[in-house]
């Protein structure tokens, strides 16, 4: 590791160290864990390599994915592992066999398509706890532009004002299409158009009600990483910001007097540190129904990619 990177990582760990506590709305205390990204070790930082890095991106096929698609939606809700007579109560909000099987042969078709239409075809599970996993295909078509497929993802944790950022809309903005891309585009759309939303449980006791809509999205671009960027913000798992600061007065509703005297101060100071060390700061936040991984992460001179790292689990007390 360069020198440069490790004072970074060792003044972010004294920084962050003794319990420095953080919390999201409505989920548990979380810690704030020192993040580098060592780019001679580990490559390109990409969210793909990211993923792959930490363990919730795997490759698997086409055929895995569109039967995990159909399996949510003839189950009706989220956690494989829930009791079945949970639901029994709500049965007339899932879809009917008939309609399940209408919709699998629709999925076939789009599959069918994709598999047409497109070459070098990868396909991701994205999974960061074992009760939840979706998945994203991806492919190229003769105009070397990357589409991306992906399934929208449950969210439950809302974001307020702990962590302030703003948007970078050009990082996940449609880019201009050239006619063959945009009639391609067309045709998986007018498939896609005939699944429409299907109303999915998360949490549905204890008074949090909690639903989504299950339903395919697209994004294309004219490189994987980019089509990756267009489609997961579409499918709720992916929000990229502009990061400025860590708001103690938005994260003080949590402490005690003690710990507000002593986090207010160890909160500026890593603001201070991060901006002062850190360039092109951003916020990837990465949902995966109830976990929330967060990377506050930028360049440092060394070249290597440094930051915070937050994961955040919902706290389901009914």
């Amino acid at each position: 590791m360069n020198l440069e990177t490790e004072r970074i990582l060792g003044t972010l760990e004294i920084l962050t160290e003794q319990n420095l506590r953080f919390r999201l709305p409505n989920n548990e205390t979380s810690s704030l864990v020192p993040f580098i990204w060592d780019v001679k070790e580990k490559g390109e930082f990409s969210l793909l390599n990211l993923g792959r890095e930490e363990g919730w991106i795997t490759l698997t096929d086409i055929d895995v994915a569109v039967r995990n698609w159909q399996a949510l939606e003839r189950r009706g809700y989220l956690n494989p592992d829930d009791d079945p007579s949970d639901y029994e109560d709500e049965d007339e909000d899932f879809i009917t066999l008939e309609l399940a099987d209408e919709r699998a042969k629709i999925y076939e078709e789009l599959a069918d398509a994709i598999q047409e239409n497109l070459h070098n075809i990868e396909v991701f599970k994205f999974s960061r706890i074992p009760m939840y996993s979706f998945y994203v295909v991806l492919g190229q078509n003769q105009e070397n532009n990357w589409f991306c497929f992906s399934q929208t993802v449950a969210r439950e944790t809302k974001l307020e004002d702990e962590i302030k950022c703003s948007d970078l809309p050009d990082l996940t903005t449609q880019p201009s299409l050239n006619d063959g891309t945009a009639k391609l585009k067309d045709k998986f759309q007018q498939i896609i158009n005939q699944l429409p939303p299907i109303s999915i449980y998360g949490y549905y006791g204890g008074g949090y009600d909690y639903r989504f809509n299950h339903y395919l999205v697209q994004g294309i671009a004219n490189s994987k990483e980019k089509a990756l960027l267009i489609a997961l913000p579409l499918a709720g798992m992916l929000d990229i910001a502009r990061f400025h600061k860590f708001d103690p007065e938005a994260l003080s509703w949590i402490w005690d007097k003690d710990e507000i005297a002593e986090f207010y101060p160890r909160y500026q100071k890593i603001n201070k540190f991060l901006i002062q060390n850190i360039s092109d700061i951003k916020m990837i936040r990465c949902s995966f129904w109830n976990r929330e991984c967060i990377y506050i992460v930028g360049e440092i001179n060394a070249g290597d990619i440094a930051g915070i790292y937050i994961e955040s689990d919902f706290d389901y007390n009914p």
